[in-house]
C-alpha cells in the first residue's frame, strides 16, 4: 500500500506529530500526575509531626532495642548483684566465726594462766592471717587482755579498705563474738570485726563485669543493628523506592525482592500483585486511548482518515508548503454511481463498494501520500509534495483506470467510477479552504464534460487538453 496504511482489521494510528490526533482524546484517560509531596492528614485528635522530629525505621527499632536490652541487663544484673551480696555475706559471716572460734581455741590455755604476752602475740598472728579489722580479748571480768589493730591504725588503710569498710558496716554491722571455754566454763570472750577490703575487691570486680557486659551489649547490638537493617530495613525501604517510581514516573514494571521474613514476603506479594494490577490498568487504557484516537481520526467503514484529520493534516503540510516554497496537490473525488447502486442492490452492496473504491485509491497512491473519505460517497487525496501539475494528474489517471475492473465475488456486474477534481498550490488556492474549494469545483466540471475521468480546476470553467495543463 503506498501510502502506509496498516492492512484492513489493524489498529491504525494517526500520522504526523500529536497535533494531529483528535482535541482532548489523547489525554482523556491518562492519569493525573500525582504532585511531588502529597500531604498528609493527621490522625484525629493529634496534630502532624515536622518532617524533623520524625524518626526512621531503623532509628525507631536501634531504640526500642537499646530499651529493652538495657531493662534486661540491669534487671539481670541487679538479681546477680543481690545474690552475690546475700552469698558473700552468708560467706563472710561463717568464715568470721570460724575465725572466732580457731582464735579462741589457740589462746584458750594463755588465757587459763593469763599470759597477756603470749594471747596478743597469737591474736595478731592470727588476726593478720585472716585480714581482719580489729580484734579484743577480754577475759570474764570484762577486763581487756589484748587488743589488735592493723598498722598504723584506720588512718593508714588504703581506698579499697575504707570502702570496704563502709561496705562492711552496712552489709554486717554486727560483731562477731566467741566465748572461750574452759572445760566447759566460760573464762573469756572474743569479739572481732572483718576486713571490708573483700568487699572492695568484689565491687570492683562487679564494675568491671558491669562494664564487660556494656561491651559485649554495644557488639551484640551493632550485629543485631545490621541484621535488622538486612531483614527488615531494607525490604521497606525498596517498597519506599518502589511507590516514589511508580507515583513520580508512572511505571509499574518494577517488583519488589523477596524478603526473609514472611510478613514482608507477602507485603511484597500483595505489592506486586497490586503493580501487576495497576500496569494491566494501565494498558487497558492505553488501549482504550488508541482506540478512541483511531475512532475519532478514521471513517469506521473504509478505515481511511476521516474529514477532521484531512483538514488538519492539509493545513499543516500547506504551512509547511508556503515554508519551504514546494507546491503540494489536492484531489477531490465522487463515486459516479454509488446512488444507483445503493438503492438497487441495497446499502450491503453500497458499503461494499465504497470500501473497495477506498482500497483502490490507497493502491494507486505514493508514500506519504494521504486519502480520506470526507463523508458519503466522497474522497479525497493530499499529494505532497508534486513538482508539475502532469504529476497530479498522472495519479489521478491511474485511480480512474483502476476502476474499470468490476467489484470482486458478485454475481452482479458493478464497475466502479470516480470523478476527479484536482487543485493545485500556489495555482489554485493558498488556504485550504481555498484549495478544497477548488478541487469540488474542478470535479463537478469532470462530472460535466465526462464522469470517470480528471480535471484540473480552471476559473474561468473551460475544457482543458494536454497542451493546456498549467506549469508550476
Amino acid at each position: 500500500m503506498s501510502q502506509g496504511e496498516p492492512p484492513e482489521g489493524a489498529v491504525m494510528l494517526p500520522l504526523g506529530t500529536d497535533d494531529d490526533a483528535a482535541p482532548g482524546l489523547a489525554d482523556a484517560h491518562a492519569p493525573t500526575p500525582a504532585p511531588a509531596h502529597a500531604p498528609q492528614t493527621p490522625s484525629f485528635g493529634q496534630a502532624p509531626l515536622p518532617r524533623t522530629q520524625r524518626l526512621s525505621l531503623l532509628e525507631t527499632l536501634q531504640r526500642a532495642h537499646v530499651r529493652v536490652a538495657a531493662a534486661s541487663m540491669g534487671a539481670v544484673a541487679l538479681v546477680l548483684l543481690l545474690a552475690a551480696v546475700l552469698a558473700l555475706r552468708t560467706y563472710a559471716t561463717n568464715h568470721l566465726e570460724l575465725v572466732a572460734r580457731s582464735i579462741a581455741y589457740t589462746v584458750e590455755a594463755a588465757v587459763v594462766f593469763n599470759d597477756r604476752q603470749a594471747i596478743q602475740e597469737q591474736l595478731t598472728a592470727i588476726a593478720q592471717r585472716e585480714s581482719l579489722r580489729d580484734a579484743e580479748l577480754l577475759d570474764a571480768s570484762g577486763t581487756v587482755l589484748a587488743r589488735y589493730t592493723p598498722q598504723g591504725g584506720t588512718a593508714a588503710r588504703d581506698v579499697p579498705g575504707i570502702v570496704g569498710d563502709q561496705l562492711a558496716a552496712l552489709l554486717m554491722p554486727g560483731t562477731t563474738v566467741a566465748p572461750i571455754l574452759d572445760q566447759g566454763r566460760t573464762i573469756g570472750e572474743l569479739r572481732l570485726h572483718g576486713d571490708g577490703s573483700v568487699f572492695a575487691r568484689f565491687l570492683a570486680t562487679a564494675v568491671g563485669g558491669i562494664l564487660l557486659c556494656l561491651v559485649l551489649l554495644g557488639l551484640g547490638m551493632r550485629a543485631s543493628s545490621r541484621r535488622m537493617r538486612r531483614d527488615i530495613v531494607e525490604p521497606v525501604e525498596a517498597l519506599i523506592a518502589m511507590t516514589h517510581v511508580a507515583r513520580a514516573q508512572r511505571v509499574a514494571a518494577q517488583r519488589a525482592p523477596a524478603s526473609r521474613i514472611a510478613e514482608f514476603h507477602q507485603l511484597g506479594e500483595d505489592f506486586n500483585a497490586l503493580l501487576t494490577e495497576i500496569e494491566s490498568q494501565q494498558a487497558q487504557l492505553a488501549q482504550e486511548n488508541r482506540s478512541l484516537t483511531h475512532l475519532a481520526n478514521h471513517d469506521s467503514l473504509t478505515g481511511l482518515y476521516n474529514r477532521a484529520f484531512f483538514s488538519r493534516r492539509l493545513a499543516r503540510i500547506l504551512q509547511d508548503a508556503q515554508t519551504q516554497g514546494s507546491s503540494i496537490a489536492v484531489l477531490y473525488m465522487d463515486n459516479d454511481q454509488f446512488k444507483g447502486v445503493n438503492d438497487r442492490y441495497g446499502h450491503a452492496v453500497g458499503d461494499l463498494l465504497l470500501v473497495e473504491v477506498a482500497k483502490r485509491i490507497r493502491a494507486q497512491l505514493r508514500e506519504g501520500d494521504l486519502v480520506a473519505r470526507l463523508g458519503g460517497d466522497e474522497f479525497a487525496v493530499l499529494l505532497a509534495p508534486v513538482h508539475h501539475v502532469r504529476d497530479a494528474v498522472r495519479i489521478a489517471d491511474k485511480i480512474t483506470a483502476s476502476m474499470d475492473t468490476p467489484l470482486p465475488a458478485r454475481s452482479e456486474r458493478i464497475v466502479p467510477s470516480v470523478s476527479i477534481g484536482i487543485a493545485v498550490y500556489p495555482l489554485h488556492g493558498h488556504s485550504a479552504d481555498q484549495l478544497l474549494r477548488a478541487a469540488d469545483r474542478a470535479m463537478y466540471q469532470a462530472k460535466k464534460t465526462r464522469r470517470g475521468t480528471s480535471h484540473v480546476f480552471q476559473d474561468p470553467p473551460q475544457t482543458p487538453t494536454t497542451n493546456e495543463i498549467p506549469e508550476l
